[in-house]
């Protein structure tokens, strides 16, 4: 389904640097000999990401070292077309006297365009999964196979719940992001909902789990910074941070190249800055055995509810799946809100810096989770090693680092 190991060099790290606005990371990756125009699997490119952030200093520099102006994605999309969908008017201004152009036009003011019903058989969808509040279908639209999620008919009419779903298509169309799947527009139908997005067809990481079981080391490192860049992401998102409150293995899906991307935004809040307090949410809200004790308890949380969720992720992913699958996930979930329980830890499985890694995300104290720009630093550092040792390939060494 997907190979042993991943190669962890390509052209991620400079993605991320680029989007971050990191300029000594993005010179570094290029001075490594990373090509300016190495894209992802959606041909997003450096310069895309940059444009789209809206990281100036960025694009210049990538536009000296030789990036494509011109280049386009998966979606048609050049890095004009990102600058001028997020109103970066400096930007757009350096991109057209570099000869940008925007293939899309008026498209790409908005993001999340409405789609005409027209485009999209749904009388052939092939029912693919379950969402919260509907079904997902994999149809085609404009000759590529996407993921449609609807709302139920039955619901549709109920304004509390189509609100909901219109806020999470609000929050989904701004994003862009290599590691977040890509939101594509929506159909406004009389008696339903549906909105598209990339369809990635090597499905999720509990697919990937369920058939494969256990994760090589580095395997499992690159998926887990896969998943920590994708979540810094929201996490630093402007205005205001986005949390996702429902992150588990069945919501990262896997694209063609490998790579991991978050997904299902249908329980993200945005977390204003004007309550300081935080979000009250119900215990019910998110699947169990990922939940924070915080939320269980139905207390005030914040950020750090998904830094919990990622911890246990990664505990699976060099485990082959989660702990005491035979018991209830709400008594998993009472026992570490009331008792502080927590999965086993083995040295002949994790890594000593793994290890600590969880046990500080994981932490009963919300204040003491790091946040994930660090986790991703400590991530990167763990995934020097192996590529320093040979010798790493099997867990029976994992103890060494």
């Amino acid at each position: 389904m997907q190979p042993e190991t991943i190669d962890s060099e390509g052209p991620y790290r400079l993605l991320y640097c680029s989007s971050k606005g990191d300029k000594a990371g993005v010179v570094q990756e290029l001075e490594k000999g990373v090509e300016p125009n190495l894209a992802d699997y959606d041909k997003r490119t450096a310069l895309h990401l940059a444009s789209c952030e809206g990281c100036t200093e960025i694009v210049v520099l990538l536009l000296e070292k030789g990036a494509d102006v011109n280049s386009v994605d998966r979606w048609g999309r050049t890095p004009l077309s990102d600058a001028r969908s997020f109103g970066h008017e400096k930007i757009c201004k350096i991109l057209e006297v570099n000869g940008g152009t925007d293939p899309v036009g008026l498209d790409s003011l908005s993001p999340g365009y409405e789609i005409d019903q027209s485009e999209v058989d749904m009388t052939e969808a092939i029912l693919i999964g379950e969402g919260s509040f509907g079904e997902i279908y994999l149809v085609k639209w404009r000759g590529t196979e996407v993921a449609a999620k609807t709302i139920r008919s039955s619901i549709a009419s109920n304004p509390m719940v189509k609100n909901t779903f219109l806020k999470e298509l609000a929050l989904w169309k701004k994003l862009r992001h290599p590691n977040i799947v890509q939101f594509l527009g929506v159909i406004n139908k009389p008696d339903r909902l549906i909105f598209l997005t990339e369809y990635l067809r090597n499905g999720s990481l509990h697919d990937i789990l369920r058939k494969k079981g256990r994760l090589d080391p580095q395997t499992a490192v690159a998926y887990a910074l896969d998943i920590a860049r994708g979540m810094n992401y929201l996490h630093q998102h402007k205005p205001h941070a986005i949390i996702h409150r429902d992150l588990t293995p069945r919501n990262v899906l896997q694209d063609e190249a490998g790579r991991l991307k978050v997904t299902d935004f249908g329980l993200s809040k945005i977390a204003q800055e004007k309550d300081v307090l935080g979000y009250k949410m119900t215990g019910r809200t998110g699947s169990y055995r990922y939940m924070a004790p915080e939320v269980y308890r139905r207390e005030s949380y914040g950020k750090s509810v998904d830094v919990f969720s990622f911890a246990l992720i990664v505990h699976e992913m060099f485990q082959g799946g989660p702990s005491n699958m035979a018991e209830d996930g709400e008594q998993i979930a009472d026992r570490r809100a009331y008792e502080d329980s927590r999965p086993h830890l083995s040295s002949y499985l994790y890594p000593e810096p793994i290890k600590t890694l969880l046990q500080r995300c994981w932490h009963k104290s919300p204040d003491c989770r790091p946040a994930f720009d660090e986790i991703i630093l400590q991530l990167e550092a763990i995934q020097d090693k192996f590529q320093n040792k040979e010798s790493m390939g099997s867990c029976c060494n994992c103890a060494i680092l």
